[in-house]
């Protein structure tokens, strides 16, 4: 690496060292494009405008790439960590501190069965249009056709003002607030009409699954509109290209006179295309799931690798049907128990990996702030143990046969492991996996697609069993989506899902109790008075269940 390259690189990680908000989406608001000091050290002194900031997310070219965010698939930039930069959502929840960090939303309350929402005054569409209460309730109004989570809970959301939004619950949960504040907003300039026609079928008595619905909801899908933006930066749809695309300041937007950068350039690209780029200085904040060798390479080269927790990893998910001996938890639970998870998470992502110690269906983080500690104390880990594993495999009427392999009334355990091949973290975890299972006696054969193909066969059903990365999810593009490994300069994850069938990178066992000692107080309050669902009783079930194994990481 030349010295004036290794200069570009130190100095573009020193002002994104000092000077980054703990919200991923907020990032440019936060950082000042770099100088080169005489004589190194860092610089004090006020941040300086202009300049660019440079990071990396993998696209899909138009036509099959398009900015129609209520789409299926094929949108740019679709729950990347940039999405709050030109789809803003109403507000993130700090973890640390346990209180909303606002964006689009200036305030919430909750009152009786309402939840109100006050927005910010004077943002502008880069369109043109004001961002009112319209462009909110035609949101969620549209996203009821795309069944979005919050409409488990609520009947109703209707606009109080301009700047006003209340949302009616008709079952009382703690995941309401999440899943209204964390949604991106959406304009009502382009999919008010959908709303209009949503809002008529259902008052009519229609719902997501009529015809009616259907139809306007496929005449949706089939939208391609321009970009729009209500964030501080919008994309130049010009400037998006194989290589890579760019983000411009956008007047009016949210933010749009606080940030520092005057462009955002985003290379497009995996692990693999990425790599090269971060070495050579080029990209500012990365989290792809890189290798161990690169992760050392980066770590040799100077430049810094953030070891944050990330809430998410590879996991193992079961097909209920076509791996249909699963069905016997036995046979779940001795598959946990034949894979040794420090070593998968090891070999996986190195210094930045914890094995999951709870096995609760979502990270060991945020398991002290949803579940007691006396079922706490109850929940296994799983620790590799082979004579348990086998143990349960007899106790479920399983016998080796002379090729080592378990068998059942004349069936063999065989099945394909589907794996997102394009994932370097995930294609090692997968790899060990089948060794261990194939050790065992769980014959396994890995099959690999890149994420492009092998999202939709996973979500279609298609594969045996297969480790899969993506949130569990039934509303679109909600919330900025975490891609997991250690980030070369990633801040702590913003925004969790909770629930989730994923297990976390870089995980710290003190964050965890650093959270815990910050549980909401009203959440916890209203779980006692009986208000709110207790998650304990999932967890009880959970704990046995194991419908997904994590590997770890």
């Amino acid at each position: 690496m030349t010295e004036p390259v290794f200069k570009y690189a130190a100095n573009r990680r020193r002002f994104l060292r000092d000077a980054t908000l703990t919200t991923v989406g907020m990032i440019a608001a936060a950082c000042a494009p770099g100088t080169s000091p005489s004589g190194g050290g860092t610089q004090g002194g006020p941040a300086a405008k202009g300049g660019e900031f440079h990071g990396a997310w993998p696209y899909d070219l138009p036509p099959k790439g398009h900015y129609n965010y209520f789409a299926a698939s094929g949108i740019i930039l679709q729950s990347s960590i940039f999405l709050d930069l030109f789809q803003p959502a109403l507000a993130m929840w700090r973890w640390a501190d346990a209180k909303q960090e606002y964006l689009l939303a200036e305030s919430s309350k909750l009152d009786g069965n309402v939840f109100s929402v006050k927005l910010r005054p004077n943002l502008k569409w880069s369109d043109g249009s004001p961002f009112t209460s319209k462009d909110v309730v035609t949101t969620f109004t549209v996203g009821r056709m795309d069944n979005f989570t919050i409409w488990n809970y609520i009947d109703k959301v209707e606009a109080d003002g301009d700047l006003g939004v209340k949302f009616n619950y008709k079952t009382a949960s703690s995941l309401g607030e999440r899943n209204i504040m964390r949604v991106s907003i959406r304009p009502d300039s382009l999919y008010g009409p959908f709303a209009k026609r949503a809002a008529d079928l259902f008052a009519a008595g229609k719902n997501s699954s009529s015809d009616e619905v259907k139809a306007v909801r496929a005449e949706k899908d089939a939208l391609r509109p321009p970009p729009v933006s209500i964030g501080p930066y919008k994309i130049d749809p010009a400037s998006v290209t194989e290589a890579q695309l760019t983000m411009v300041r956008n007047k009016g937007g949210l933010f749009e006179d606080k940030v520092n950068f005057d462009k955002v350039i985003l290379y497009q690209g995996e692990t693999a295309q990425v790599t090269p780029l971060v070495l050579a200085g080029d990209i500012d904040y990365a989290t792809h799931g890189f290798p161990l060798a690169t992760d050392k390479a980066f770590v040799d080269s100077g430049i810094r690798v953030l070891r944050t927790p990330g809430y998410t990893g590879p996991a193992i998910f079961f097909h209920w049907e076509r791996a249909a001996a699963f069905q016997d938890k036995r046979l779940r639970q001795a598959v946990a128990y034949a894979i040794n998870k420090e070593e998968s998470a090891k070999v996986t992502y190195g210094d930045s990996a914890k094995a999951p110690k709870y096995m609760a269906g979502f990270s060991d983080n945020l398991v002290p702030l949803w579940i007691g500690q006396a079922d706490l104390a109850k929940l296994s880990s799983y620790a590799y143990d082979l004579k348990k594993a086998a143990d349960l495999m007899a106790a479920a009427g399983y016998t080796k046969g002379g090729d080592g392999i378990y068998a059942k009334d004349g069936k063999k355990l065989e099945f394909e492991l589907y794996f997102p091949s394009d994932f370097a973290d995930w294609s090692s975890a997968a790899d060990h996996m089948q060794k261990a299972l194939n050790t065992f006696g769980i014959k396994i054969t890995p099959r690999g697609a890149i994420r492009s193909q092998q999202l939709p066969d996973v979500n279609g059903g298609r594969g045996a069993h297969q480790p899969d990365g993506q949130r569990v999810r039934h509303e679109q593009a909600e919330g900025a989506g975490d891609r997991g490994g250690p980030g070369v300069q990633r801040p702590p994850a913003g925004d969790p899902p909770l629930g989730a069938l994923r297990q976390q990178p870089g995980e710290r066992q003190e964050a965890g109790e650093g959270l815990a000692r910050r549980r909401r107080p009203d959440l916890q309050e209203r779980l006692r008075a009986g208000q709110l669902r207790d998650p304990d009783d999932h967890e009880r079930h959970a704990r046995e269940d194991l419908s997904a194994r994590f590997l770890g990481a």
